[in-house]
Parts: C-alpha cells; structure tokens; sequence
C-alpha cells in the first residue's frame, strides 16, 4: 500500500488564498474479480494542514455571537508580535456530539490533557512549528501528520496540541514572549457547512474514498490576562469539506494500451479497470515527486510499474485524474560508454553489475534532473564518469528503458 512519503506530501497549490488539501481514505474490503465502482470500508487515513484565509466563509453561524471575527477588536491589551511560533505535538479528530459553533472570539487554549470517547488521535513523531501569523505564501504549507485507523461517523472537529507558544517581535530590539504555559495547550478547528464524514461500507469489493478538506486560519487573538502578564493564544480556525468524492486506487499496473488509453490497477482486494485521457495529470515517485507531466508522459506507465490512481468511478471505470508511477526497476551507479549504440544508450557501472541504460522515450524526451538540486536538465548533462540514478523497466535483453534520470552523487 501506499507509505506516507508517498500519499502525503505538502499541497501549495493557491487560487485565492492559500488552500491545504487533505487526503481522506478508507481501504476496502475483500472480494476479486472483475472491477466494479468501489465504495469505503474499513478504517481510514487522514492528512492534515493549516493554511490561511481572508475570512470565515459565508452562511458560517456562531453559537453567542454574530459579530464578525474579522472586524471585532482585540483587545485593549493585546501585545504586537511579527510571529507566533506553535510547536504543534498531536493532533485528534473529534466526533460530532449535536449542533457546535466556532466560537467568534477564538478557540480559547485549554490545559485538558485527556482525549475523550471516541477521539482519533495522531501523535507526531517529531514536533512540528508553525507560524500563526505567516501561513500564506508558496511555502507555507506545513504537513502536520496524518490520522490512521479513522472509524466511520461523522466528526465535527479537528483538535490542535502543542507545548508551546512563543510570539517573537522583530524590535529593535527584537524580543521572544513565551505565551502562558498550562498542561497542554489545544485549539480546535471546526468544520463549518457540514462536518467531515466518513462513510460507512458501501461496496465489499475495494477501493479507496478520497476527499478534500480546507482548513483556513481566519485570525488571531492574543491578550494578557488581567494584570497577570500570562499572554493567551485564542486562534480562529475553521474548515470545510469540498470537492466531489474522489477515489484513489494503488497496485500494479496491467493490461496497458496506449491505443486506448486503457489499463488495470491490480490493488490489494480487486482488480480496476482504469482509463485515462489528455487531462490526466502524470507524476513520476521515488521518494519524491516529480512532474506534473503532460499527456505524452503516459507511454511511461507500462505493466508492472506501481501506480497511485485517483479519479472519479464511470460505468465500474476509474477515469483517471492523476497517476503517479513509481518504476519497478533502477540502476545507480557511474555513465561509461555515454551515447554508445548510434547515440541511443550508455551504461551504468554499480557494485552489482554493469547495465545498459537505454533513455526513453528517447535521448532527447526523457526526464533528466539533478539529484541534490532537482533541477530540470537535459541528456546533455551525462557525461563518462557522471553519478546517475536511471528508473524504468528492464526488457527481454536485460537492458533498462529508463523514463526518468537522476544525475549526481
């Protein structure tokens, strides 16, 4: 199945502002045979990010206010800082209890440290920082973790841990202002429009639920308690579900035809009948992702690549969206013999064996980029002695057709 490098990665696509997608799974069932439309079964898989937003989204109700969160002053007290630091340590999914508002003011932090019945959580395995007050921009996104083993129901909220809070000013002189310390700081975010559901067993014969969740930081509020000087943290946070329910599928491809853009994903419990068309998008994976191709990256998917398909289901058949390929087959090691074979191939030297690495499409057409860097580069980069890393598939003369080439140590 997929591992988590692979199925979560940081989203930093942007429209208006700036929009974190999480992936929400749920693996199937048993059964085989021929592919029909899969439903949800099982526990499932859920990612996590924080992104920021302009406002509350329109029609959004508060539970003891109707002022605007956007517009309400802060208070008279309220320190200035440039950053809010919040090392981020868990995270839970709450499930809904009945009607629940955000409250307009801001998630006040509490020091409650229980988790209650039927809490989800995700602890991190290493802590991660956010800043607060600098979540937009192409690189804001911080993957915070994911959920696994997520029970059917609905849930109302997303519940944020961390151990600290630090606000920073850039002065002069710049100064560091550690937010008031309890047992363990959370926030929660509410999703708003309808809460997130994960649906219980549709169809025993697989398949994978994928839908899109937002989650937006509206605003937040800092203020000192009373004449204390403790500074408290009261974020404004909410999301939303949207798009139309997605699927994604893993296995091994089988049965391509390029002729008719056709193929079967070969997953755990079933095999999919798969398609796609010149609006699918197409990623190459090893450890990271690179792409987006355009339609004529499709001869790179061949039988036995592994593939992650994510699509919409019509008639029993996956209309692919996206299709990221990870080849089954690799040589890393030093060029010799560069452009031997009518300037068509070389060969790669490793501890194992020396293979000929033939580049396809073809010299010119093959993705080629840095190793260290990731930077596109051309055939014209491999020279006798230069580092590769070449991936494709071997065929019946032991030579690998290499679709993507990594060059450097």
């Amino acid at each position: 199945m997929r591992t988590s490098a692979r199925t979560f990665r940081n989203v930093t696509c942007l429209v208006v502002a700036l929009m974190i997608s999480a992936a929400l799974a749920a693996c199937g069932g048993g059964g085989g045979g021929s592919a029909t439309t899969p439903g949800a079964s099982g526990p499932a898989t859920v990612g996590v990010s924080i992104a920021s937003a302009p406002a509350f989204p329109a029609g959004t109700t508060f539970g003891t206010s109707t002022a605007s969160p956007v517009t309400a002053a802060a208070p008279a007290n309220s320190p200035s800082f440039d950053n809010v630091f919040v090392t981020v340590t868990k995270l839970a999914l709450l499930p809904s209890i009945g009607p629940e508002f955000p409250d307009p003011n801001g998630e006040l932090e509490s020091s409650s440290a229980a988790d209650g019945n039927g809490f989800v959580t995700a602890t991190l395995a290493s802590p991660v920082v956010i800043d607060l007050k600098n979540l937009s921009g192409d690189n804001a996104a911080m993957l915070l973790n994911k959920f696994t083993g997520v029970p059917a129901g609905e849930y109302s909220k997303i519940r944020v841990y961390y151990s600290s809070v630090v606000g920073h000013n850039a002065g002069p002189p710049p100064t560091d202002t550690e937010f008031h310390q309890t047992g363990n700081f959370h926030f929660d975010v509410h999703f708003v429009g309808g809460n997130l559901v994960i649906p219980v067993t549709s169809d025993p014969q697989g398949g994978i639920r994928f839908f899109s969740v937002v989650i937006d930081l509206v605003g937040l509020k800092y203020h000192e308690a009373g004449n204390s000087g403790n500074v408290l943290l009261r974020p404004q946070v909410f999301a939303k579900v949207i798009g139309a329910l997605k699927y994604i599928v893993t296995g091994e491809a089988d049965q391509v035809n390029h002729a008719n853009g056709t193929f079967v994903v070969k997953a755990v419990n079933d095999n999919i009948s798969a398609a796609y068309g010149s609006g699918t998008v197409w990623f190459y994976v090893d450890g990271r992702f690179v792409g987006p191709f355009g339609i004529s990256a499709a001869v790179a998917l061949q039988n036995t690549a592994l593939v992650d398909v994510i699509g919409i289901f019509q008639g029993g058949v996956l209309v692919a969206e996206e299709v990221d390929i990870t080849f089954p087959n690799a040589r890393q090691g030093t060029a010799d013999n560069v452009w031997i074979l009518d300037n068509t191939a070389f060969i790669v030297r490793s501890v194992a064996d020396n293979v000929v690495v033939i580049p396809k499409p073809d010299r010119v057409s093959a993705y080629y980029d840095n190793a260290t860097s990731f930077l596109p580069l051309t055939f014209t980069a491999i020279d006798n002695g230069t580092s590769v890393h070449a991936r494709g598939y071997f065929d019946v003369a032991g030579e690998l057709e290499a679709y993507w080439i990594s060059i450097g140590p």
